[in-house]
């Protein structure tokens, strides 16, 4: 019960969160920080407590081949967003396909270690190229009421409480790509889609690439300090080297864009 509940705690600050920032910096910044290891870390961290360090870094190596299936998710919704109507759901049916598909063939490769970085680099890279000339919509305002916002912390921790109540039975290089799911970015997606149409979601879901690395510099770490350090000295690591990769990414492209220091 203990365990639950900590689920459902840890879920509902990390969306909460995460809505907060997207009321305030619009789906842009959002989309970024949604490649911020809030969901990946949650389920990593109740595998480690529930089935050991070892088997939670070994998780997190096949997690990094779920962040590619992630990545095309957010490729998909974006191209099939472009040209739908605003409340068409089709961009969500579509994209919902296939991360279910992209998945599934993660989860069929054989082990690929710490190469499996190289697979989820790659898949954002050709997601930022494939979209770089994607016209994003006006930007529109946020302002989701209390509904919206506890409406996503309970669809977050409904999902983190099965994915990792289905690790007891899935094989374990299925319940690590699973661990890549966007537990954070889909409440948020979906129920902006609900609120807003397909618009800011579509932004969101195009600049979501851009803050995977985050993502994978937290799983490669994880495989490496939970056999060493333990779960929790590991978690704290691991979160102070992706957000180390996310300022210094966030400084490198206000200079880029002319912002200053």
């Amino acid at each position: 019960m203990m365990l639950l509940i900590a689920k459902i705690i840890a879920a509902v600050v990390a969306v909460v969160g995460l809505a907060w920032i997207a009321e305030r910096t619009g789906p842009r910044l959002a989309g970024v920080l949604s490649g911020y290891p809030l969901g990946t870390a949650i389920v990593l961290f109740f595998y480690g407590i529930e089935h050991g360090a070892d088997y939670a870094a070994d998780a997190a190596l096949y997690g990094l081949l779920g962040l590619a299936a992630t990545t095309g998710y957010c490729l998909v919704y974006t191209l099939t967003a472009t040209g739908c109507e605003p409340k068409s759901w089709r961009p969500m049916g579509v994209a919902v396909l296939a991360l279910v598909v992209l998945a599934l063939l993660a989860q069929s490769l054989p082990p690929l270690g710490a190469a499996g970085a190289l697979v989820a680099t790659a898949v954002a890279l050709l997601s930022i190229r494939a979209t770089r000339n994607v016209a994003e919509p006006e930007f529109v305002a946020v302002k989701p009421g209390p509904m919206m916002i506890w409406g996503r912390a309970l669809l977050a921790a409904v999902i983190v409480i099965g994915i990792t109540a289905l690790a007891h039975w899935l094989p374990q290089s299925l319940a690590g790509v699973m661990a890549a799911f966007p537990v954070t970015l889909f409440p948020l997606m979906l129920l902006l889609q609900l609120a807003y149409g397909n618009r800011p979601v579509m932004v969101l879901a195009k600049h979501y690439p851009f803050g995977v690395g985050s993502l994978i510099v937290y799983g490669l770490s994880v495989s490496v300090s939970y056999p060493a350090l333990g779960v929790g000295w590991g978690t704290l690591v691991s979160f102070a080297a992706a957000t180390a990769y996310l300022w210094l990414y966030l400084k490198w492209q206000r200079r880029r864009r002319g912002g200053g220091g």
